[in-house]
């Protein structure tokens, strides 16, 4: 008798909740590893002409791993690009690599909700690609018919980025805006509703006239789950669920930025830095400050800089922490946390406040 409504619950758990939460860390872990080799480009050498040269007179057809900044110069065949740097200038196979656009957003970049936001396109979906466009690239070089080309290897990932050629605070623009600002509504989120959706009307048409008139409500308000939330009352909650998650991402981007520079305090090439107490704040002006919040009294006015080991790479930046970086970095990912976890739980809220006052209409309505 109760099978039809355990199997309409059952569909909504699994094509409502599982496969779509399942699509999120995905997509999470995706861009994490976007922003890990953001992070760690520093360590990677930068592209000149004597590095071919070497290359080309010892035969070598593996230059090694570099990057290369510089602007699109032409495109060439159907998924190569050249890119011309100050130094040198290279193909780019983009065949099996996504292009990367930061979009860029009002305001400073140390501002996180103006740090702007990070594309992930597919090649073939460009229908055109502007000459001039400003670029990094990173990933295996090879030298290909006497040309350097830099292709995607295990290896060496390639990562190719295109952004507004500012290059001012870079690094930490592209840490604060590559991830998804909803992992929930990922590219599985669509299909797998709309088949929960035929799977539980199919129930409903299977249940037929031989199932109780409450129990095909109850079915037929399992269908709805997903805009249940989108009405009173529960939609108070449900605006408590974006407050909090729009409070968790910004709470992982504060820990993400303080992490950048302290994860490569010991690392070396151009992208390390050195960490010092400021006896002055000259020369602080152009710093990426990032004020946590909720630091305690014990964190006012103390501030610390991590500066970069060499100043010229565009990819480093100078960095000025309020209170102590590390204990900072834990509270802002115990903030995320909590943040996160407040989020669901509003969000559950609201799903069972206006499930159980939709039932309750319909048997009002009886």
């Amino acid at each position: 008798m109760l099978l039809p409504v355990y199997a309409a619950i059952a569909a909504a758990i699994v094509f409502y909740l599982l496969v779509p939460v399942g699509g999120a860390f995905a997509l999470r872990g995706q861009w994490r590893r976007f922003r890990d080799r953001v992070a760690g480009l520093g360590s990677v050498p930068r592209l000149r002409y004597r590095d071919l040269a070497d290359a080309r007179r010892e035969g070598r057809a593996r230059v090694g791993n570099f990057r290369l900044h510089g602007s699109i110069e032409a495109i060439e065949g159907a998924d190569s690009i050249w890119v011309r740097g100050k130094e040198a200038s290279a193909l780019v196979d983009l065949s099996r690599s996504p292009l990367y656009v930061l979009e860029p957003a009002g305001g400073e970049a140390s501002d996180e909700g103006s740090a702007g936001t990070v594309a992930r396109l597919r090649w073939k979906s460009l229908s055109s690609l502007a000459e001039g466009t400003s670029i990094f690239v990173s990933g295996t070089l090879v030298l290909e018919g006497g040309r350097p080309l830099f292709v995607d290897e295990p290896d060496g990932t390639l990562l190719a980025v295109c952004h507004d050629g500012d290059e001012k605070r870079l690094t930490s623009r592209l840490i604060a805006g590559g991830r998804a600002q909803n992992e929930y509504w990922n590219y599985l989120t669509t299909l797998s509703m709309s088949l929960g959706l035929v799977a539980i009307s199919a129930i409903l048409l299977l249940a037929g006239v031989s199932t109780f008139p409450t129990l095909r409500a109850l079915i037929f308000i399992a269908g709805l789950s997903p805009v249940l939330p989108l009405a009173p009352p529960g939609l108070a909650f449900f605006l408590l669920y974006r407050r909090f998650w729009r409070r968790a991402l910004s709470a992982r981007t504060t820990r993400d930025l303080i992490r950048l520079p302290m994860g490569n305090i010991r690392g070396s090439g151009s992208g390390a830095y050195f960490r010092r107490p400021p006896a002055k704040e000259i020369g602080l002006e152009r710093a990426a400050r990032i004020s946590t919040q909720g630091g305690g009294k014990e964190s006012a006015g103390t501030l610390t800089v991590f500066e970069p080991i060499d100043p010229e790479d565009p990819l480093v930046e100078v960095f000025a922490f309020e209170g102590d970086p590390e204990t900072e970095a834990l509270r802002a990912e115990r903030d995320a946390f909590l943040y996160a976890t407040a989020s669901g739980l509003s969000l559950g809220l609201a799903l069972l406040v206006n499930f159980a006052l939709a039932f309750a209409l319909w048997r009002a309505a009886q």
